[in-house]
């Protein structure tokens, strides 16, 4: 029996996850997902690849694999690799983070793919605010959830749910004729849904896996990279890491939020439902309003139906929507679009806040800070809780360059409060300790030879390369 793993993406790198499992004459992937990466080198805002060419330009330049019998006939018009018809069982998505799934639209139609309700209503919700960006698969979904069996051939399929920076991401347990192959998708154990990730590695425990694909996005040498933005000291690099937990994020939010006289800005993933809820608790601590945008608020309400513990943003009395001053200035229905008139009841503008600038606590993101100029803040604190490569890569100097400019021109306090969407070092030593697999294979991390001091058989995977078990 011939059994293979081939990497074509999350191999020595983070994200991009493209990797297929081929057993007998069955043939599945584990996430399609886009490297963060992908297009450096070539192109730069609006140097960019036309959606209308399909893969001719991706192709060119090595952006994705040519693999026959994958792409959809309509992508492979303007290429020279020939349409043949799909010979892959199906796709199975891990969440819906972009590098995870942000290659599928390239994907035959008739090819399956497979991912959780929460996926799919994540990727619906986002596609109604920005349908241009994020596009839907034109493949048949089938939706499951965590504990679910699906059979593909002879292969054995199941999910189960873990705790991330997004809700509805998984694990998967694959039963095939050469052992169990268990791979963990994007995953943390330091958050309020701990158990979920616990669930996944008990679980996994009991199968005695032959084969453990293993993300390791934070494993790294020790005394190099692993200094993390402190929580605890308002950004400095200390250069040792702390597994800061959601909890404590929470309280240091509200630590800052109470000591400010004026109002609080924040930034945040509009998808991380855990951190929206970090905010809220602490503003409601601080006996402040948490305020967010009409994009935010029709997140919030869409993911609700999933995620029983968000608040209904169209009414609860702790948060409040913040409309924007549009065409008549007068902050009528008619200048807004249908699904923001639904939260109009809980409305507050510029107005409100620059009175009562102590009351609360404002969700705000870097193409929303054209606000200050209405908000005219004094006294304010700024908590930036989004993932610490933008400030510790260059990638981002421009972009981080405007926005120290604003916080200066309005004397804004610049703090930040946040923890990973990923699994520390620790926990992943205790994951593959407890699930004790025959094979590591390190996934989606740039330090793979870390791994090569918890476990005996490491086979670090290649790009591209075929890697049989």
């Amino acid at each position: 029996m011939s059994t293979s793993l081939t990497f074509y993406g999350g191999a020595n790198e983070i994200g991009g996850n493209k990797i297929l499992l081929q057993e007998k004459d069955a043939k599945i992937y584990f996430d399609f997902g886009e490297s963060f990466t992908f297009g450096e080198g070539y192109f730069y805002e609006y140097l960019a690849p036309r959606s209308a060419n399909g893969l001719e330009v991706y192709f060119e330049f090595d952006m994705l694999p040519k693999i026959p019998k994958l792409y959809s006939k309509e992508m492979l018009e303007l290429t020279n690799l020939k349409y043949q018809k799909p010979d892959v069982d199906a796709v199975f998505i891990s969440h819906s983070h972009s590098d995870h799934v942000g290659h599928i639209g390239f994907l035959d139609e008739s090819i399956p793919v497979h991912m959780g309700h929460g996926t799919r209503k994540i990727m619906e919700t986002y596609h109604a605010l920005y349908p241009s960006l994020y596009p839907l698969p034109a493949n048949s979904l089938n939706l499951f959830k965590s504990g679910d069996s699906i059979r593909v051939k002879h292969l054995e399929v199941r999910p189960i749910h873990v705790e991330h920076s997004i809700p509805g991401a998984y694990g998967f347990i694959v039963k095939r004729d050469g052992g169990p192959l268990v791979y963990t998708g994007d995953f943390r154990m330091h958050g309020p849904r701990r158990d979920m990730s616990v669930e996944l590695m008990e679980k996994a425990a009991r199968e005695r896996p032959e084969v453990l694909l293993c993300e390791g996005t934070r494993m790294h040498p020790e005394g190099k990279g692993s200094g993390k933005l402190d929580a605890g000291n308002g950004g400095q690099n200390t250069g040792e890491e702390h597994n800061y937990t959601e909890l404590e994020v929470e309280r240091r939010v509200a630590d800052l939020t109470e000591e400010t006289r004026g109002l609080v800005l924040a930034y945040f993933s509009m998808s991380n439902v855990d951190r929206f809820m970090s905010f809220y608790n602490a503003a409601r601590k601080a006996g402040r309003k948490l305020v967010i945008g009409t994009e935010l608020a029709y997140v919030v309400a869409n993911l609700r139906e999933k995620v029983k513990a968000l608040p209904d943003v169209a009414s609860d009395p702790h948060v409040r929507v913040y409309f924007r001053l549009a065409k008549s200035c007068t902050f009528c229905e008619k200048d807004y679009r249908k699904w923001e008139r639904e939260f109009m009841k809980n409305m507050v503008t510029y107005k409100e806040i620059r009175e009562k600038p102590g009351s609360y606590l404002m969700h705000m993101n870097f193409y929303k800070l054209m606000e200050l100029v209405y908000l005219r803040p004094e006294k304010a604190r700024f908590i930036y809780s989004m993932s610490e490569h933008f400030y510790e890569g260059e990638d981002n100097r421009e972009q981080r360059e405007v926005w120290e400019n604003w916080m200066r021109h309005f004397k804004i306090d610049f703090k930040t409060s946040h923890c990973s969407g990923h699994a520390g070092k620790k926990d992943l030593e205790e994951f593959i300790r407890k699930v004790k697999p025959d094979i590591l294979v390190p996934i989606h991390t740039q330090h793979s030879e870390c791994f090569m001091d918890l476990h005996k058989d490491v086979r670090i995977p290649e790009k591209g390369k075929k890697m049989k078990l």
